[in-house]
């Protein structure tokens, strides 16, 4: 690991990359902290950075904790099976000090990360359990585990218990490996996932006995996965992407429960577009938000432009009290992959990535500031978030910047950011 180091950047942002905005801001500064984190050994199939709706970083007070799968077994075996599982590993940065390296569990994926309101840390976990040396991991029951002992630096230390069982032989799929997790003001987790065309969600409460299980949704003609997860003051969102065989993305849905009902709806639907047949991947999610006033955000990202697929245009969608205000978010790299919403002082700021840049936009029609950070090539991008159970009085933002570059493999860097609020 590199030794920390401070970049501090001085940004005009009325000189900013296409700035339209009618009354730029005046100067200002973003301090930007940055260090190269551990990473995965190998890209595929669960190298960190998959897993772009997971909750993989979170804060409480000087402390933050993430994880890393180390997955150096499937060098021999590209399968991580039960007989050949990757491990999850956690780490936690006090201060300004080096990250320690904590316990570790057996994975097949990546998994969720979340802090609740006592600064103890949670570790949702796709734990395998089939041994055929075929089988990719996709077969396995879901782990809670937790660190009683985390404040005191103990991460070693911990309890578990099992979401949804598996028996490793003949059961089958119990639990999709795309699974989403937010944790709630009140400490309720939920973890959500797509099965069989239906959504489901399990959750407990913070002095709940077990885990219950509900239904958001079934029914639903496609499969709806990579589900973002968000507790709200009313009850449950949920953001879901289709991904039907062979990867087809062309609709996104909306399940909430509020007042103890479900609903759905769909939030787009490009199936009938004329670049449907001949392009599967029209639509991706980027994130769900839950303001300080109570409103939903949701930001998903469309490819119709005819002569380039991966040319993305980003819609921020806020609900109101009967449907969605739909705003265009303009971008200043066309090849922006990622959008996160960040909420500080009563104003929404996006968080933007290209494949090897990072860009932070002040408002729908602020202007760009280009962050001086490291390159790191096909960035995944993942943020300290409420709900990962990171508060939204925190001081920092905290960013990891994974390399999701598949000819990068056993070099990929990747790196932990930080970034004052007060400096946005």
């Amino acid at each position: 690991m590199r030794n920390l180091a401070i970049i501090f950047l001085i940004v005009q942002l009325s000189g900013c990359e296409e700035n339209t905005t009618p009354n730029p801001p005046s100067s200002t500064s973003v301090n930007v902290t940055y260090e190269q984190i551990p990473g995965s050994k190998n890209h595929s199939p669960n190298g960190t950075w998959w897993g772009y709706n997971q909750s993989k970083i979170v804060r409480y007070g000087s402390s933050v904790y993430m994880y890393v799968i180390d997955n150096t077994n499937i060098d021999s075996n590209p399968n991580p099976n039960a007989s050949n599982p990757s491990k999850i590993v956690i780490y936690k940065k006090e201060g300004e000090g080096a990250w320690i390296k904590g316990n570790s569990f057996n994975t097949s994926r990546p998994g969720n990360i979340l802090m609740d309101s006592q600064g103890i840390v949670h570790l949702i976990v796709f734990e395998p359990t089939y041994t055929q040396s075929s089988e990719n991991g996709s077969y396995g029951r879901l782990k809670h585990y937790w660190f009683p002992n985390c404040k005191t630096g103990d991460i070693t230390t911990f309890q578990q218990e099992t979401i949804i069982d598996n028996d490793g032989v003949s059961q089958g799929e119990t639990v999709n490996i795309r699974v989403g997790a937010s944790i709630g003001n009140n400490d309720m987790i939920a973890v959500s996932f797509g099965l069989r065309q239906t959504h489901q969600m399990y959750y407990k409460d913070k002095n709940g006995l077990k885990w219950l299980m509900d239904y958001a949704g079934t029914g639903l003609v496609s499969d709806y996965y990579y589900p973002y997860i968000q507790i709200t003051d009313f009850g449950v969102s949920i953001l879901a992407i289709q991904d039907d065989y062979p990867n087809i993305y062309q609709k996104a849905y909306y399940f909430e429960k509020k007042n103890g009902v479900w609903r759905k709806e769909s939030i787009i639907d490009l199936s009938s577009n004329s670049l449907a047949s001949s392009r599967p991947q029209l639509v991706e999610n980027s994130d769900i938000y839950q303001d300080a006033a109570k409103q939903i955000h949701l930001v998903y990202q469309t490819r119709l432009n005819p002569s380039d697929a991966f040319l993305n245009t980003f819609t921020h969608a806020i609900q109101n009290t009967t449907d969605w205000i739909n705003q265009t978010v303009t971008i200043t790299d066309s090849k922006t992959n990622w959008i996160r919403l960040i909420e500080y002082g009563g104003e929404m700021y996006y968080l933007c990535c290209s494949r090897d840049k990072l860009y932070l936009k002040k408002g729908i029609n602020g202007a760009f500031t280009q962050l001086d950070v490291p390159k790191v090539n096909g960035m995944y991008l993942y943020v300290t978030s409420p709900r990962g159970g990171t508060s939204s009085s925190e001081s920092y933002i905290d960013i990891l910047m994974l390399n999701g570059n598949s000819s990068d493999n056993h070099n990929a860097k990747n790196y932990y950011l930080r970034i004052a609020k007060a400096c946005c």
